[in-house]
């Protein structure tokens, strides 16, 4: 029967100097001289018997090599699987290494994942290791591929997401981020220590069910877990940031996780600006293993874009037990008080480093408490292994077959790389070509229509020779029967409608002020609509956020990718329009359809009251009606200036839209013929229908005063109104066609006509300067937002 192998061990608890607190580790020592040497399946053995987190193998040179010997080579295994790399298994072997052997000398650990520079810090009793990063932010956050809708608090708690709605909604928009590929963490800010405490309520969540979350190719696969941090410190005077963390997964917390760590320290460091910074993170609080992890980051900038240059872990261990081999010391002490035989120099570093005893806290005197040991200096044998030809022989034929092997799989490996990699090229080179084709072939056709000159009627006749007349498109026979049946419902249902109970009087009105406020992740808000208690905003950085007026926080943002320009919430769908033409379509979250029927900038959207049709218009001089509900373009108009804003009528038979000439057009929805056109003397920036029936509102660029037009008249004899409003970048009018709000860079207004009186007035003036406004229910609020991205509620203040 063969004798076992013996090896020496030693646990440690990494970032702490005190036992029994931070995350345990255990390294094992192997001898460069042990044969036969320890294969990998073996290595996964033993780290399943000691069941931590981590077990670290060190390889050490045999006694007799060199001490200036730099570099040592370090293995790192799970219970189930070998890590290329892991922050608490490389911080306790580099202590171990150079604190409690003094081996100085030693300045590299040879790991998968590539060497590891280690060295003693600055702060005495601690190492720093500079880390191998590749960090990546990923496109998407848990919010964008969950669902959205009354089930997704349903959805959440059964994909293991909080059941705490601010943690939820945190959780929700958090930032997917990984550090090399395959090691990812959603970074998920949490606003205190006490939600933080709350934080492992959650459940684990099986990221493989969740699709679309990692960015497509190379950084798809791997681990992922959620990484919950505080800031509970601001930059100090040592420009040092101070966290509180939790990584809880899987029904499982990590007391202290280097990667992670590593990961949120970059995260934060990009986006903060400035060539990095040093943050201090604890973890582990919550569990009782209490953890103090220093990450240092150097970012550098090129090309406009920020990255990650450096990344260095540093913090301190402390050695609690020691497996003992059976090799007989060179100098051996016992401890009186354990009985323990320790070898003098390890024992007397160990001495003057924590004035205890290994595993205890009792202090132990070296001049008091250590007996030196005699022992026999008997030379042990070499290994039965080597003390033959035979047995050399096989020894140095199996490394031969094992390096041979190595050597042809790798050469394999590099011929199946060179193919993928010539393939790829190929790739790139051709859509490279077809997009420039596109691209030039979209730029001759919009050079060509912006040279056209479009009259909106045959009849019109032509201005010059290069003219060309088109005739507007009517809507199919089935819309056009939607359109005249909801116009006699609507007309006369209208006309005899009173005002509803507990509607806001003027004195109500009067007295709104601000009630909540958030910052969006829309940085550059360009419009606004509400449904059902929600709001979409849209924003000129491509982002488009739903908020949620009850909750006042962002519950989700949809990427879109290019500038929006307007947006509209209808029913379960919202849509965006984009200044690249593009119409979008969303429903329940998912990207329902999307049209690019103009050639330029789309600037206004409008939803008939039927909910059915909606409609487009823009920079080319045209309008474009669209049926929801089989997501379908049904028919185009044309006028001969481009075109700002839309609104359809409240009965829905007619379609107002303003231009850059400064006229508001007025179209027969049926057939898309002009029926009217009023002028406004500077370019239309808003126009929104009265619910009266016969008023219109419209704000031009430059112009100090909104201007009301009646319908039943024309010429100049239509304008029945200026009201001293300043500037209107945004116009709404409430159910009842009592109050009419603008918005703009001077302000927040609400202008209200008393028909009993015939009279107008001014309720309400706020300083806040707004992009967009809509109406509340019941006409007791207000939601309006600003260029900045704040969106803010004006409502009824309580007692």
């Amino acid at each position: 029967m063969a004798t076992p192998q013996k090896l020496d061990f030693i646990t440690l608890d990494v970032f702490t100097p005190n036992p029994f607190l931070g995350n345990p580790l255990a390294v094992v020592l192997l001898p460069t001289t042990l044969s036969p040497p320890l294969s990998q399946s073996t290595k996964q053995k033993i780290a399943r018997e000691f069941n931590l987190s981590e077990t670290a193998f060190l390889h050490t040179p045999p006694s007799s090599s060199s001490p200036t010997t730099s570099s040592l080579t370090l293995d790192i295994f799970t219970p189930t699987t070998e890590l290329p790399f892991a922050g608490h298994p490389t911080i306790g072997t580099a202590h171990f290494v150079l604190h409690h052997l003094s081996q100085t000398h030693v300045t590299t650990l040879q790991t998968k994942a590539g060497p590891i520079p280690i060295s003693p810090s600055s702060q005495g009793g601690g190492v720093r290791a500079a880390i191998p990063h590749a960090v990546h932010i990923h496109a998407q956050t848990l919010g964008r591929v969950l669902p959205l809708g009354p089930s997704a608090a349903t959805y959440a708690i059964e994909t293991g997401l909080s059941r705490d709605g601010p943690i939820r909604a945190a959780e929700l928009a958090a930032p997917v981020v990984s550090i090399v590929r395959g090691m990812t963490f959603v970074l998920v800010q949490l606003k205190n220590l006490e939600q933080l405490g709350r934080a492992a309520e959650a459940r684990g969540i099986d990221f493989d069910e969740v699709g679309g979350l990692l960015d497509e190719g190379e950084w798809e696969g791997g681990f992922v877990a959620r990484y919950y941090y505080v800031l509970v410190d601001g930059e100090g005077a040592d420009g040092e940031v101070g966290i509180r963390t939790r990584m809880v997964e899987l029904d499982f917390e990590d007391p202290a996780t280097g990667s992670a760590a590593c990961t949120l320290a970059c995260y934060l460091a990009v986006k903060a600006g400035g060539e990095g910074g040093r943050y201090r993170i604890t973890q582990g609080v919550e569990m009782g293993r209490e953890s103090e992890i220093v990450v240092d980051v150097v970012v550098c900038e090129e090309g406009g874009e920020r990255s990650v240059k450096e990344v260095y872990l540093e913090g301190t261990a402390v050695v609690v037990m020691n497996g003992i081999s059976g090799e007989v010391p060179e100098e051996p002490v016992v401890s009186k008080k354990t009985g323990i035989v320790y070898e003098k120099r390890l024992i007397l570093k160990y001495i003057q480093e924590h004035g205890t005893e290994p595993g205890t806290s009792d202090e132990l005197d070296a001049e008091h408490d250590l007996l030196p040991v005699k022992t026999s200096r008997v030379v042990r044998p070499r290994p039965p292994n080597f003390t033959s030809l035979p047995s050399l022989l096989k020894a140095f034929q199996d490394e031969w077959d094992a390096l041979v092997l190595e050597t042809h799989n790798t050469r394999e490996q590099l011929a199946r790389t060179r193919e993928e990699l010539a393939t790829a090229l190929y790739q790139h080179d051709a859509a490279v070509r077809v997009i420039a084709r596109l691209t030039r072939e979209r730029d001759e056709a919009r050079d060509a229509l912006a040279k056209v000159t479009i009259a909106p009627t045959a009849g019109a006749g032509a201005a010059n020779g290069d003219a060309m007349a088109v005739d507007n498109e009517g809507l199919p026979e089935n819309l056009v029967e939607h359109v005249q049946e909801l116009q006699q419902q609507l007309m006369k249902g209208r006309k005899k409608r009173p005002i509803p109970q507990g509607w806001a009087t003027a004195d109500d009105v009067a007295a709104l002020g601000q009630t909540a406020y958030v910052d969006l992740s829309v940085t550059q808000a360009s419009s606004l609509d509400t449904e059902s208690g929600y709001a979409v905003i849209g924003g000129l950085d491509g982002k488009a956020d739903i908020y949620s007026v009850a909750a006042n926080t962002v519950e989700r943002t949809l990427e879109i990718g290019e500038a929006v320009t307007a947006t509209v919430w209808t029913g379960s769908k919202v849509v965006v329009a984009t200044a690249k033409g593009a119409v979008r379509v969303f429903d329940g979250g998912s990207e329902a359809a999307s049209f690019r029927v103009h050639a330029g900038a789309v600037t206004g959207l409008a939803v008939h009251p039927g909910g059915r049709i909606l409609a487009s218009v823009g920079a080319d001089k045209s309008f474009v009606f669209y049926d929801l509900e089989a997501l379908a373009h049904v028919s185009r108009g044309y006028t001969d200036s481009a075109l700002t804003a839309c609104a359809f009528h409240p009965d829905g038979n007619l379609f107002g839209a303003g231009t850059q000439s400064g006229d508001i057009k007025i179209f027969q929805t049926a057939t898309g013929a002009q029926a009217e056109s009023f002028s406004l003397g500077s370019p239309v920036q808003a126009v929104v229908f009265s619910e009266n029936g016969f008023w219109f509102a419209a704000a031009g660029k430059g112009q100090l005063t909104t201007a009301i037009f009646d319908l039943r008249k024309s010429g100049p004899a239509a304008l029945v109104r200026e009201l001293q409003t300043g500037e209107a970048r945004a116009l709404a009018w409430d159910y009842t066609g009592q109050f009419l709000a603008t918005a703009g860079a001077e302000g927040v207004t609400v202008q209200m006509y008393a028909k009993s009186a015939k009279a107008w007035s001014e309720p309400l003036r706020v300083g806040k300067p707004a992009v967009a406004v809509r109406w509340g229910g019941e006409a007791r609020a207000l939601v309006v937002v600003s260029g900045e991205g704040v969106v803010s509620v004006l409502g009824e203040k309580g007692e």
